[in-house]
Parts: C-alpha cells; structure tokens; sequence
C-alpha cells in the first residue's frame, strides 16, 4: 500500500520535470558565470595578498633600516606624542636617557634651558607648536652623570590631526662646540696665565665706564699695578712671572668684588674702581684700598723655596681731573706708578699732585681716630627742631663733632668717610647712643627736655645682628625710655631683603623708637616701601630743599612729597633751613616742622638751656609764625 505523502511527492515530481527541463540552458549560464566571477574573486585575492607582503616586506625593510639609523645616528631623532611623551628615539638619545637600545620607550621628554635643569622649557616648547607647528632652539638634556646641549628642531607631522597629532624631533649635540667656543672666548678676552681679564677687555670695560660717569657720579678710577723682582736679573725675571697666578690670587682676595682686577702687561696687572666707590672723597677710599693691595702683595705665599720677593708700585688716577679717557687715565696712572717707584720700594703714588698730599694726611687721621674712638674723645652737639606754626622747639638731632688734638673741632663732612671706610662708624654710632642717652637722661631731670632726640643710624649699624639687644640694653643702663628718641635710617636700608627689614623695624617700633626715614626723596625708597614699614616720619633731603626759591620746578617736587607724606599719615621735616624764604615756602607747602641755621645751629649741650631762654625769639618772623 502506497503512502499518501510518497504519492503527493511523486505527482509533483512529475509535474516540475518538465519545467526543469524547460529551463536547463538559462541554469547552465548563470552556474558558468558564478564560477568566472569565484575565479575573478580568487585572482583578485591573491594579487591583493601578494601586494600586501610586499608592501609588509618593504615595511619591515624600512623599520629595520630606521631602527638602525636611530641606533647607529650621533644626532638625536625622536617621535613625541602630542603630549611631548618620547615613543621612540634614537640610540643617543636612549642611552642619555638609560633606556635599552632595542626598546620602545614611553616617557615624558624634559627638556632644559639651562645644565644645572633649573628651568624646563616644556610649557615654551608646547605654545611654539601649537601656534606655529614647529620649535627650535637650544636645550639641555640632562641624566645623573651627563649634561649635554644640542640644537633641536620639533616639527609637527600631523597638523591638521589635533588628536593624533605626532612631533618628529631631530638635532645634533653642540656641547663639544660649546666648549670649542668658550675656550676660544676666554683665549680672547682671559690672560692665559692667570685667567684674569686681559688688557682689551679692561680697555673696553674703562671706555664703557667712563661713559657712564654723570652728574652725581663724576668719577672712575684707575689703580695701576708695576711688580718687579727684588734683584734684577732674568732668572728672577722668569720666577717673577711664574709667582703671578699666586700674586693674582692674593689680589683677589684683597680686593672688593665690586671693583675689577685685570692683568694688563706682562709685569703689571690694573684695578679699576666704578664710579659709585669714587664720591667726593674718593682719595681717602683709594688710599686705603692701594695699601691693601700693597699687603696683599707681600703676605706670605707658598713655602717651596722657590718664591722671590716681590717689589710693588701702585699708580692711582682718578677721572677726569687725570684723563678724560681710557687712554689717558691709563697713561696718568702709569706714569704714577713710574713715580713711586722712585720714591721707594712698595709705594704708592697719585698721578695728582694735591691727592698725593693728602695721602700721608690721611694715614695720620687715621690712626687720629682710631685713637680717640677708644677713648671715647667724641662729643655731641645739639640742634634744635622748631614748629612754625607753634614757634617752638619740638625736639633736636644729635650731631657728632671730633675735638682732634691737632686740627681742632672737626664736623661730620671731614672725617665721616674715613670713619666709614675703616669700619669705625659702627663703634662711633654705638658711643653717640649711650652719650644721648645719658643727656636725654639730665634733660628730664632738669627740666630741659623737647619733644624727641633725633640720632642718626648707619646702615653698618643697623646691619649688626646685636643691633637690637645692644638699644635694649643700653636703654635699661641709663634707664630712659625709647620713646624719647627718633632713629633717623638711611634709604639704603631697603636694599636689605624685605622681610627681615619688616621684622626689625617692627622690633623697633615695639620698643617705642619713632622711625624716621632720612633724606627722603634722594634714594631708592617707594611708596610701596614707605607702606608695608613702619615709619612715622620723613626727612626731606637738603638737595631738594636748597634751590625753592629759585627754581619753581623743585618747588613743585618738594610740594608732591610732602603732600605724599601727608597722605600716608607721616610727619615731615624739613632740614638745612638756611633762609626765611625757604623756611616761608615750605610751611606753606604744609611742612611745619624744620631745623638749620635759620633759627639755630648745633650747640654743646650746656648751651641748651640758654637757647630755651631766648626760644620765641628764635622765630621773630610773623609771616612764618602765622603762615
């Protein structure tokens, strides 16, 4: 028996055959074009495959050939990220850096301005590229062991990619060049022997200085040093010139960082000292210096045996009194040492004749005040301080005077830079404090006290790191207060750095000193310093009161400084008062406060009670008195 299913399946066999059949040719084209176009596909694939082995092949070729360049290279090449992260870099670069030579490297590239790596110019080097797509200057690239310059370029490969965007980095190591080049920099300009500056250097250092010489600083001068064996001949000639690196080493001891040491012929070297080191008594200054250099010269050196002695002349000229150039200073002093040595062995000679009268003067004044600094021998004088618009005396100023033996009652302007340069003025401040203590101290005994004693203060002394405990102590000796003084500062103290300035103006300021800025309006102050200090007063410098009356333009500073003073709340005082019309100016400018010879000059302490007395006479003007 035949299913039923088997049955359906056979009729409709037989009814598809035909149509099948019907079909065949159509079915036969359409299988042949199949199998061209598998056979196409398979060409094509193959081809496809090949390409791409070559071009692997070829790839591989050209990383093996870049990874041997950047292995075998004595430049650096390196690809940065857009970070500047190094991905891969060149063998010198890899061993700069300590990383394998077949490694790939990730880490981020320091580059630096400076061998010391003090200043990365990452941030410099990422606005160039983003702004121009390039970079290039020097840089250092720095390990534990190695610090080498090179001479890079960073270009980007990707501009337009912001994300992907890669930095190729070529360059080459210019440290050997470097150092070719400061080794024929210094042949140039250095003594191959003592490594000091050579004669064309100083010669164009003195032509700059001199003109750099102006109104408040006229000067420069020049120290020129002729060195010669004790006994003549050329062996010690020979010896000579062996000893002079010992002798440059000496002298650079000696002498100031300031002032600029040169080896200028071959048995002579030459100091010249800046214009700020020669003021109005620069003589007593380069004395002093000029005998230093002489003791430099002759202290003892090495003990070999070798050494000979050595005979020094200095020659001192001083622009532009002994030449108004380099040549001629140069000439001058030259011509001086020539002199000294005429005179004796290690001397010393200015090429002008008044200075070189001087110098035995000073040598005497010298050892004059050292002498009566230690005992004591110095005496204050008092000038008094008046209020215009009271008529009164509102306090005084402490003044140093020097009964000298032999030349009399001397004033500060004769012997104050002398007690500078010698380091004096440090135990000279220290004497005129306890003496004014002491007569502030009878003063309000007697009855004769004022207002406040005025006293200035040195830079040296304000400096001292006991400068603080030795006021306090001082004070509880003679058992004053410190609000019976005012400490007059030079400007120069803010060149101290400023915290610690702030930190011992504020200790004074507690212990009840008033704090006085000297010679306002001549120095280096700001109102930014006149702010954050805790001053209490200015004090107007002598040179813008001295010419009111004639000249309106210093008129009109002296009136924006007071005003200025006003506003910050600080008292102004006026001194060097010589005429009534400065003293009628300058109330009228709001400057009540003044003192000089208009109404007195500095008198001895016995005199005071006699100038009380007669104390509304001293302003018998009533223009000034009413204002």
């Amino acid at each position: 028996m035949t299913h039923p299913k088997s049955t359906f399946c056979l009729a409709l066999f037989s009814i598809s055959l035909p149509a099948a059949a019907a079909n065949q040719p159509f079915m036969e084209g359409a299988f042949l074009l199949s199998t061209l176009t598998i056979c196409l596909l398979v060409v094509a694939l193959i081809l496809t495959m090949r390409s791409l082995a070559i071009k692997s092949h070829k790839l591989k070729q050209f990383r093996t050939s870049f990874s041997d360049l950047l292995s075998e290279t004595s430049g650096v090449i390196a690809v940065l990220d857009k970070n500047l992260v190094l991905r891969n870099g060149s063998g010198t670069l890899k061993r700069l850096l300590k990383a394998d030579d077949s490694a790939t490297i990730s880490a981020p590239l320091n580059l630096y301005a400076d061998p010391d790596g003090k200043t990365l110019l990452d941030n410099d080097i990422k606005l160039a590229l983003r702004t121009n797509g390039k970079w290039q200057g020097e840089a250092w690239l720095l390990n534990e062991r190695q610090r080498e310059a090179f001479e890079l370029s960073i270009h980007s490969v990707q501009p337009d990619n912001v994300r992907n965007t890669t930095y190729l980095m070529y360059g080459q190591n210019i440290s050997e060049l470097r150092k070719e080049n400061q080794l024929q920099l210094q042949q140039q300009t250095r003594d191959s022997l003592t490594l000091l500056p050579n004669n064309k250097v100083f010669d164009e250092l003195l032509k700059m200085v001199l003109q750099s010489c102006d109104a408040h600083y006229p000067s420069a001068a020049v120290i020129f040093i002729h060195l010669t064996p004790s006994y003549g001949s050329e062996h010690n000639e020979a010896k000579l010139q062996q000893q002079l690196p010992e002798i440059a080493a000496k002298l650079q001891q000696v002498l100031p960082r300031k002032l600029l040491l040169a080896r200028y012929k071959t048995d002579g070297f030459v100091v010249l000292v800046p214009p700020h080191l020669c003021n109005h008594n620069s003589s007593i200054y380069l004395n002093q210096l000029a005998h230093k250099i002489l003791a430099g010269i002759n202290q003892p050196g090495s003990d070999d045996g070798k050494a000979i002695e050595i005979i020094a002349h200095l020659g001192i000229s001083i622009s532009p009194n002994d030449g108004i150039d380099a040549e001629s200073l140069l000439n001058s002093a030259e011509k001086a040492a020539h002199k000294a040595s005429q005179q004796g062995q290690n001397n010393l000679c200015f090429a002008d004749s008044g200075s070189q009268e001087q110098v035995p003067d000073y040598l005497a004044m010298e050892t004059e005040l050292y002498r009566s600094a230690a005992q004591g021998e110095f005496e204050l004088y008092y000038q008094p301080k008046f209020s215009i618009s009271s008529n009164r005396i509102i306090g005084y100023e402490a003044l140093l005077r020097w009964p000298s033996p032999r030349r009399g009652m001397l004033p500060p302007p004769t012997f104050m830079p002398l007690v500078e340069e010698t380091g004096l003025i440090i135990s000279l401040d220290r004497l005129v404090f306890r003496k004014a203590c002491q007569q502030v101290k009878y003063w309000q005994q007697t009855g004769l006290m004022r207002g406040r004693l005025a006293l200035n203060i040195s830079n040296q002394q304000f400096e001292q790191a006991d400068f603080l405990r030795f006021m306090q102590n001082t004070l509880q000796d003679a058992e004053v207060s410190a609000s019976l003084f005012e400490l007059e500062l030079p400007e120069t103290i803010f060149t101290q750095p400023t915290v610690w300035l702030r930190e011992r103006m504020h200790s004074l300021d507690k212990m009840g000193f008033r704090l006085i800025l000297d010679n306002f309006g001549e120095g280096v102050s700001s109102l930014t310093q006149l702010r954050q200090h805790p001053l209490h007063g200015v004090k107007l410098s002598p040179t813008l009161t001295k010419y009111i009356e004639q000249q309106e333009q210093q008129r009109n500073i002296c009136a924006t400084l007071i005003r200025l003073a006003n506003y910050l709340t600080l008292d102004v005082t006026a001194t060097n008062i010589e005429t009534e019309m400065q003293a009628y100016l300058l109330h009228v400018m709001g400057c009540d406060n003044q003192q000089g010879h208009r109404f007195s000059k500095a008198v001895p302490a016995d005199e005071i009670g006699q100038l009380l007395l007669k104390e509304n006479n001293l302003l018998n003007n009533t223009k000034l008195a009413s204002g």
